[in-house]
Protein backbone atom coordinates (compact mmCIF):
# COMPACT_ATOMS: atom_id res chain seq x y z
CA UNK A 1 0.00 0.00 0.00
CA UNK A 2 1.05 3.52 -1.01
CA UNK A 3 0.36 6.11 1.02
CA UNK A 4 1.55 9.35 0.18
CA UNK A 5 1.55 12.44 2.30
CA UNK A 6 1.87 16.09 1.58
CA UNK A 7 2.43 19.68 2.38
CA UNK A 8 0.19 21.29 0.24
CA UNK A 9 2.31 23.88 -1.02
CA UNK A 10 4.50 20.75 -2.61
CA UNK A 11 1.40 19.09 -3.71
CA UNK A 12 0.34 21.70 -5.92
CA UNK A 13 3.58 23.66 -7.04
CA UNK A 14 6.72 21.63 -7.17
CA UNK A 15 10.00 23.83 -6.57
CA UNK A 16 10.98 22.47 -10.61
CA UNK A 17 8.71 22.10 -13.45
CA UNK A 18 9.08 18.16 -13.89
CA UNK A 19 7.45 16.46 -16.13
CA UNK A 20 5.54 13.73 -14.34
CA UNK A 21 2.40 12.39 -13.10
CA UNK A 22 1.26 10.21 -10.46
CA UNK A 23 -0.36 6.41 -10.92
CA UNK A 24 -2.82 5.73 -9.14
CA UNK A 25 -3.57 1.80 -8.46
CA UNK A 26 -7.58 2.11 -7.51
CA UNK A 27 -7.04 0.26 -4.41
CA UNK A 28 -5.66 1.92 -2.04
CA UNK A 29 -3.18 4.83 -3.42
CA UNK A 30 -3.82 8.84 -2.36
CA UNK A 31 -2.17 11.36 -1.39
CA UNK A 32 -3.19 13.24 1.76
CA UNK A 33 -2.54 16.89 3.01
CA UNK A 34 -3.16 19.09 5.89
CA UNK A 35 -4.68 21.87 3.97
CA UNK A 36 -8.32 22.97 5.76
CA UNK A 37 -9.60 24.16 2.15
CA UNK A 38 -12.52 26.32 0.44
CA UNK A 39 -15.39 25.94 3.13
CA UNK A 40 -18.85 26.84 3.36
CA UNK A 41 -20.49 28.49 0.20
CA UNK A 42 -17.39 30.12 -1.38
CA UNK A 43 -16.95 29.99 -4.91
CA UNK A 44 -14.47 27.20 -5.90
CA UNK A 45 -12.74 25.91 -8.79
CA UNK A 46 -10.66 22.22 -9.49
CA UNK A 47 -9.06 21.37 -12.02
CA UNK A 48 -6.77 18.22 -13.10
CA UNK A 49 -5.18 16.30 -16.00
CA UNK A 50 -6.39 12.70 -16.36
CA UNK A 51 -5.76 9.37 -17.67
CA UNK A 52 -7.80 6.33 -16.86
CA UNK A 53 -9.59 3.76 -18.37
CA UNK A 54 -11.87 2.49 -15.26
CA UNK A 55 -15.14 1.76 -15.78
CA UNK A 56 -16.55 4.80 -12.87
CA UNK A 57 -19.88 3.62 -13.50
CA UNK A 58 -22.03 2.65 -9.97
CA UNK A 59 -21.82 -1.29 -9.07
CA UNK A 60 -25.23 -2.30 -9.73
CA UNK A 61 -24.75 -1.20 -13.80
CA UNK A 62 -21.64 -2.84 -14.41
CA UNK A 63 -18.79 -0.37 -13.00
CA UNK A 64 -16.48 -0.47 -10.13
CA UNK A 65 -18.10 2.88 -8.46
CA UNK A 66 -17.08 6.38 -8.23
CA UNK A 67 -13.25 7.28 -8.77
CA UNK A 68 -12.30 10.48 -6.92
CA UNK A 69 -10.00 13.02 -7.90
CA UNK A 70 -10.31 15.77 -4.99
CA UNK A 71 -12.22 15.38 -2.15
CA UNK A 72 -12.25 17.30 1.25
CA UNK A 73 -15.04 18.44 4.03
CA UNK A 74 -17.39 16.14 6.22
CA UNK A 75 -19.55 13.29 5.33
CA UNK A 76 -22.92 15.59 6.77
CA UNK A 77 -25.28 16.30 4.35
CA UNK A 78 -23.81 19.09 1.79
CA UNK A 79 -20.55 19.61 3.55
CA UNK A 80 -18.15 17.40 1.44
CA UNK A 81 -16.94 18.91 -1.78
CA UNK A 82 -15.70 16.03 -4.18
CA UNK A 83 -14.63 15.92 -7.85
CA UNK A 84 -15.12 12.53 -9.10
CA UNK A 85 -15.27 10.25 -12.10
CA UNK A 86 -18.89 8.36 -11.54
CA UNK A 87 -21.99 8.15 -13.96
CA UNK A 88 -21.58 7.82 -17.95
CA UNK A 89 -17.79 7.39 -16.79
CA UNK A 90 -18.13 11.28 -17.15
CA UNK A 91 -16.99 13.69 -14.45
CA UNK A 92 -19.12 15.06 -11.33
CA UNK A 93 -18.96 17.38 -8.14
CA UNK A 94 -20.82 16.41 -5.03
CA UNK A 95 -21.26 17.62 -2.30
CA UNK A 96 -22.87 14.60 0.14
CA UNK A 97 -26.68 14.42 -0.43
CA UNK A 98 -26.68 15.85 -4.03
CA UNK A 99 -24.39 16.34 -7.50
CA UNK A 100 -24.21 17.61 -10.77
CA UNK A 101 -23.38 14.92 -13.36
CA UNK A 102 -21.34 15.35 -16.71
CA UNK A 103 -21.89 13.54 -19.93
CA UNK A 104 -18.59 13.20 -21.70
CA UNK A 105 -16.87 10.17 -21.14
CA UNK A 106 -13.55 10.81 -20.04
CA UNK A 107 -11.78 6.85 -19.31
CA UNK A 108 -10.63 6.40 -22.89
CA UNK A 109 -7.35 6.00 -21.76
CA UNK A 110 -6.26 9.54 -23.18
CA UNK A 111 -5.09 12.29 -21.03
CA UNK A 112 -7.89 14.76 -21.02
CA UNK A 113 -7.98 18.48 -18.74
CA UNK A 114 -11.10 18.26 -16.60
CA UNK A 115 -12.45 21.28 -14.13
CA UNK A 116 -15.40 22.13 -11.95
CA UNK A 117 -16.44 25.87 -11.10
CA UNK A 118 -18.92 26.51 -8.14
CA UNK A 119 -20.29 29.60 -8.26
CA UNK A 120 -22.81 30.41 -5.89
CA UNK A 121 -23.55 33.73 -7.62
CA UNK A 122 -24.00 32.26 -11.01
CA UNK A 123 -27.80 30.80 -12.56
CA UNK A 124 -26.38 27.94 -12.89
CA UNK A 125 -23.35 27.34 -9.75
CA UNK A 126 -22.13 24.34 -11.08
CA UNK A 127 -20.24 24.15 -14.63
CA UNK A 128 -18.50 21.28 -15.43
CA UNK A 129 -15.46 21.45 -17.99
CA UNK A 130 -13.83 18.56 -20.37
CA UNK A 131 -10.80 20.26 -22.59
CA UNK A 132 -12.02 23.64 -22.26
CA UNK A 133 -15.37 22.69 -23.32
CA UNK A 134 -18.45 23.29 -21.19
CA UNK A 135 -20.07 20.11 -20.62
CA UNK A 136 -22.70 20.47 -18.26
CA UNK A 137 -24.15 23.31 -15.93
CA UNK A 138 -27.00 22.80 -13.09
CA UNK A 139 -27.87 23.24 -9.74
CA UNK A 140 -26.73 21.44 -6.17
CA UNK A 141 -30.71 20.76 -4.78
CA UNK A 142 -29.00 20.80 -1.00
CA UNK A 143 -27.58 23.73 0.74
CA UNK A 144 -24.19 23.87 -0.07
CA UNK A 145 -21.90 24.45 3.54
CA UNK A 146 -18.63 22.34 3.15
CA UNK A 147 -16.65 21.80 6.17
CA UNK A 148 -13.06 21.75 6.76
CA UNK A 149 -12.82 18.98 9.03
CA UNK A 150 -11.20 16.66 7.17
CA UNK A 151 -8.54 18.09 4.82
CA UNK A 152 -7.86 17.63 1.00
CA UNK A 153 -7.46 14.26 0.12
CA UNK A 154 -6.61 13.02 -3.90
CA UNK A 155 -7.00 10.14 -5.31
CA UNK A 156 -10.39 8.74 -3.14
CA UNK A 157 -13.15 10.01 -0.98
CA UNK A 158 -12.73 11.25 3.11
CA UNK A 159 -14.04 7.92 4.01
CA UNK A 160 -11.82 5.96 2.11
CA UNK A 161 -14.38 5.11 -0.84
CA UNK A 162 -13.37 5.78 -4.40
CA UNK A 163 -9.95 5.69 -5.16
CA UNK A 164 -9.09 6.89 -8.36
CA UNK A 165 -7.76 4.63 -10.89
CA UNK A 166 -4.75 5.85 -13.88
CA UNK A 167 -2.80 9.19 -13.95
CA UNK A 168 -3.71 12.33 -12.82
CA UNK A 169 -1.75 15.78 -12.70
CA UNK A 170 -1.18 19.47 -12.24
CA UNK A 171 -4.26 19.08 -9.53
CA UNK A 172 -5.16 22.57 -9.00
CA UNK A 173 -7.60 24.01 -6.02
CA UNK A 174 -8.53 27.44 -6.32
CA UNK A 175 -10.95 29.48 -4.18
CA UNK A 176 -12.30 31.70 -6.80
CA UNK A 177 -14.65 30.94 -10.18
CA UNK A 178 -12.57 30.57 -12.89
CA UNK A 179 -13.67 31.24 -16.54
CA UNK A 180 -14.11 29.20 -19.33
CA UNK A 181 -11.43 31.60 -20.73
CA UNK A 182 -9.14 31.11 -17.86
CA UNK A 183 -9.23 27.60 -17.88
CA UNK A 184 -8.79 27.17 -21.32
CA UNK A 185 -5.52 30.13 -21.02
CA UNK A 186 -3.69 27.34 -18.62
CA UNK A 187 -5.06 24.00 -19.18
CA UNK A 188 -1.98 22.94 -21.27
CA UNK A 189 0.22 24.43 -18.74
CA UNK A 190 2.56 23.56 -15.82
CA UNK A 191 2.43 26.35 -13.82
CA UNK A 192 5.89 26.69 -11.50
CA UNK A 193 5.04 29.69 -9.71
CA UNK A 194 1.96 29.90 -7.31
CA UNK A 195 -0.74 32.57 -9.07
CA UNK A 196 -2.85 34.94 -6.96
CA UNK A 197 -5.86 32.20 -5.91
CA UNK A 198 -4.11 28.95 -6.27
CA UNK A 199 -4.35 27.62 -2.80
Amino acid sequence: MRILYALFSTFIVFSTCAQNALNFDGVDDRIITNVNCISGNSARTIEARIKTTANALPTGSGGTGQKVMVDWGSTSNGSRSTFNLFFNNAIRFEVAGNGVNGTIPVNDGLWHHVAVVYDPSATNAVSLYVDGVLDVAGNITVTVNTSTLIPIRVGRRIDDTGHFEGNMDEVRVWNVARTQAQIQANMNNELCNLPTSLI
